[in-house]
């Protein structure tokens, strides 16, 4: 066995094709994400990951600090000295993107509701297969967001401060796979509109550390369509995202939700739809 990104990659598509999970079960049974996903990799001793406890605070943890916490609840030895990261893209559905662009200027669509519940399982559901896939080869792996003893949500909502002891986007950004958006979403060559995950495994991958953008920033043009698509303001080109007030956005869509598609969760997505970034890099950076 070779652990290289076509590994990886065949293992997340194969899953996505053919996992229940990554079914609109309850909508029409259409694949949520599209087989198409994107890979990177990044060592687990990368310095911006101590960056980020500036960036996004103290409790942001490092890969080295998730794996050694996870080590010495199994009881396992381990040097750390091999740790990688690899982050990937799960690519929403076309026909998805498509319906809550047409359906509203206020409230998401049944089918972005649907994957942002539904979807947000399946990704875990993928974490997990893929550790266990690579510990059958024994290697071992660790998905931070899937274990109550690491992942945790600081908020406070009132200040608009919302952050994770785990960020799926920004260990995306140190795999160099994309960077950030004027609406916080991560830009990638299968675009803004999908979710991602991450995992750590104790196994020294290549990094694509070089791929990585010096600017967080860097592939956004600015073309100003998710300050036009955002139906309360949100987001400017002085402030970017404004978290607070997406946040009263976004909670105030519960209701409506559970009312016409019957589910408990929030939901918009409007600044992901619609956007010169929604399929693709913008073309203003690719020229």
């Amino acid at each position: 066995m070779v652990l290289d990104k076509n590994w990886f990659v065949g293992k997340i598509n194969d899953f996505l094709k053919n996992d229940e999970s990554n079914r609109m079960s309850l909508v029409d049974g259409s694949l949520i994400f599209k087989p198409d996903t994107i890979v990177g990799f990044v060592s687990g001793n990368d310095p911006i990951f101590n960056d980020y406890k500036e960036i996004i605070g103290s409790f942001h943890l490092t890969p080295i600090e998730a794996f050694s916490k996870f080590c010495e609840m199994n009881d396992i030895k381990s040097s750390n000295s091999n740790l990688s990261v690899v982050g990937f893209v799960l690519p929403i559905n076309e026909e998805t993107k498509k319906e809550n662009l047409e359906y509203s200027k206020t409230m998401p669509s049944e089918r972005w509701a649907h994957t942002r519940l539904f979807g947000e399982q399946s990704n875990q559901k993928l974490q997990k297969y893929l550790v266990s896939e690579l510990e059958k080869e024994g290697i071992l792996a660790l998905a931070p967001m899937t274990e109550v003893y690491l992942f945790e949500v600081h908020s406070k909502p009132e200040e608009g401060f919302f952050a994770s002891t785990w960020s799926h986007r920004h260990m995306l950004f140190a795999t160099g796979l994309g960077s950030f958006g004027l609406s916080d979403g991560f830009i990638n060559e299968k675009g803004k509109a999908m979710r991602c995950g991450s995992i750590v495994v104790d196994y020294n991958l290549p990094s694509d550390a070089s791929k990585r953008p010096s600017d967080p920033y860097e592939y956004c043009s600015e073309c100003g369509d998710c300050i036009n698509n955002c139906p309360v303001g949100a987001i400017s080109f002085e402030n970017r995202h404004d978290k607070k007030i997406c946040y009263k956005q976004v909670k105030s869509t519960v209701p409506y939700i559970k009312e016409n598609y019957g589910i408990d969760i929030y939901g918009c997505g409007l600044c992901q739809v619609g956007v010169s970034c929604e399929n693709r890099f913008p073309k203003k950076k690719m020229e």
